[in-house]
């Protein structure tokens, strides 16, 4: 998967995966709005629909609750009848007559106040029942199917659901209203007036309720079954024995979308305290969300117009950008062809093409200093290598005097020997040995034990030319022994101090050599108590030696000189600038000169 993303992110140019990255950022953008939006939008919805199924729902009720409160007030005239009261009394011993002058008194309520009513029924709770209805009766014992016939007897009003009237030939379906009858004369409780009515005025009533052109609303008893719903055949009938019963009512707290009929539906729910009732508003989503049909229309002209805008926009953007880069890229393939006088253009700004362009001159000016620095050095080096090839050339042809030099030592010292001249004999000797070992490479490098034993050797010559009056003191722990030092770094300072020091008062003063460690550093220091150095001069050999430190360079010191310049300039050559010789002198009593070596690179082991 990585490989592949590889593949597309270096097989296209700036500009498609520029086109592409809008175009797929802006088609993100379109479907997360559009889903947010429709998932507000449905939640609006139902907040909505349910607001409004609410208030139409408690007009709905309200109005029925009035229709079956005005029905119910409207018997008191009928309860109060005096034929009606004596039915009820004594109706037992009337005759058919009278029945039928009861009945009379039932049928002229009917025609004067609610022509819906097909049957109203005087029941007693001793079994007597007196019916009148405006449909033909099959036999009066069918009563006794009646749901309000066994329903009991209450001293309240009450409804009894819609159900089948089964006293009549016909599919009629109807709704019962019980009213408790109470005496006029001691207010006993003789029986109760029911009433079964059709349902037109409900039927009305939920026409004239407006809620969607496809909306519609029902009512479910508290047996759940339907009480009222636009289709006849469903109405007394239990909710799970027709498609209502696809439905969840149980939620009455908010609306809900539920598939009904293959249909997406929302549906609220409100109950009556009164009949116990519940009142159901269903309508197709679609109706109440007929917005949302064109929501995807919506979004795919908006996809259109903003890929037609990325489309022209792009091509101006990428320009901008791709232009410096392959301006940068040209400046670049002249500096891989060698050409380092060549400038990214700058023009002042603080976007990241400016930054990357300061970024690559200033490089370019670098690498230059570098190369200059670099020639520099070269032609330092090879400067050096050139002195140090006419040092050596110059060496060799003096090598051709030492030794003669060698022999005719060796001779003398035969001669004194034969001669019981042991003086002569011991000069001759350290002079020749001493001889040999400067005649040596004197850029290569000792142990300190062997230049300390080539210094003593000197000295012991010192010691024969000023018997009695020269001292000489070495003061250098063993663990400095095996330290590599360069050759012939200790010898001059010593012959400097003899010439300038001990000859002057003939022989009469000491030169003590010690060496110490300060930090990672070894100092050799060379002590003596002759007359010291003038101020002028010691100011002359402290800018001598300030000149070799800073400029690295030895032009001025003869290759073959032993001397205070020669020595710092080999060791700042050799081990840096930090590094080298520090004169103090101090007129009348002395000199010290203090030879600073980087001790971690000339213990025994760092050389070799």
């Amino acid at each position: 998967m990585r490989t592949f993303l590889a593949n597309i992110h270096f097989r296209y140019s700036i500009k498609t995966k520029l086109t592409v990255a809008f175009l797929l950022v802006g088609l993100l953008t379109i479907l997360i709005m559009g889903l947010l939006s429709y998932t507000y939008y449905s939640a609006g919805i139902k907040r909505d629909f349910y607001r409004i199924s609410q208030e139409a729902t408690l007009r709905l009720n309200h109005h029925i609750e009035f229709y079956l409160y005005q029905l119910a007030k409207s018997t008191s005239s009928v309860a109060k009848d005096e034929l009606v009261q004596e039915w009820l009394l004594r109706g037992e011993r009337f005759t058919l007559e009278q029945k039928v002058d009861v009945q009379n008194v039932l049928r002229r309520y009917v025609a004067l106040n609610y022509p819906e009513i097909i049957g109203m029924f005087l029941l007693t709770p001793d079994g007597r029942t007196l019916a009148m209805s405006n449909l033909s009766i099959i036999k009066d014992d069918v009563f006794n199917d009646e749901p309000w016939a066994h329903n009991g007897f209450e001293e309240k009003v009450s409804v009894i659901s819609t159900h089948t009237a089964k006293y009549t030939s016909g599919d009629v379906r109807v709704l019962s209203l019980e009213t408790p009858i109470f005496s006029v004369d001691n207010m006993d409780f003789l029986g109760k007036l029911v009433i079964d009515f059709h349902l037109e005025e409900i039927g009305r009533t939920f026409e004239k309720a407006d809620l969607a052109p496809q909306g519609r609303f029902f009512i479910v008893s508290d047996q759940d079954s339907i009480v009222y719903y636009p289709e006849y055949s469903w109405l007394g009938v239990a909710r799970s024995e027709t498609k209502l019963g696809q439905l969840d009512l149980s939620n009455s707290e908010s609306a809900s979308i539920q598939q009904w009929n293959g249909t997406k539906t929302l549906v609220a729910t409100t109950k009556s305290e009164t009949t116990g009732w519940t009142f159901v508003s269903i309508v197709p989503f679609d109706e109440m969300a007929s917005a949302t049909k064109n929501t995807p229309n919506a979004m795919l002209i908006a996809f259109l117009i903003m890929a037609l805008g990325i489309s022209l926009t792009v091509p101006l953007l990428s320009k901008t950008f791709v232009q410096p880069i392959l301006h940068l890229g040209h400046v670049m393939r002249s500096v891989e062809r060698g050409d380092l006088s060549v400038r990214a253009e700058q023009v002042y700004g603080h976007d990241e093409f400016q930054y990357l362009n300061r970024s690559f001159n200033t490089m370019i000016d670098r690498i230059n200093e570098l190369l200059d620095t670099v020639n520099h050095l070269q032609f330092k080096e090879m400067n050096l290598q050139l002195r140090e090839k006419e040092a050596l050339i110059k060496a060799l042809q003096n090598q051709i005097h030492p030794h003669f030099l060698y022999n005719s030592l060796d001779i003398i010292k035969s001669m004194a020997y034969l001669e019981d001249m042991p003086d002569i004999v011991t000069m001759a000797r350290g002079l020749a040995d001493f001889y040999r070992y400067t005649a040596q490479d004197t850029n290569s490098i000792v142990r300190l034990a062997e230049e300390l034993n080539q210094l003593k050797m000197y000295l012991s010559i010192i010691h024969i030319r000023f018997p009695g009056t020269f001292r000489s003191q070495f003061s250098v722990n063993d663990k400095f022994m095996d330290c590599r030092i360069p050759k012939l770094i200790i010898q001059p300072i010593v012959e400097n101090a003899v010439k300038y020091a001990i000859e002057p008062k003939a022989g009469k003063g000491s030169i003590i050599v010690n060496a110490f460690d300060d930090d990672a550093d070894l100092v050799i220091e060379v002590a003596d108590n002759g007359p010291g150095i003038r101020a002028d001069r010691l100011r002359q050999i402290h800018e001598m030696v300030m000149q070799i430190t800073e400029s690295d360079s030895i032009g001025y010191v003869k290759q073959q000189t032993l001397g205070i310049a020669n020595v710092h300039a080999r060791i700042i050559l050799q081990y840096g600038r930090k590094y080298g010789l520090r004169v103090d002198s101090f007129e009348g009593r002395g000199t010290v000169v203090s030879i600073r070596l980087p001790l971690d690179m000339i213990q025994a082991g760092s050389q070799e």
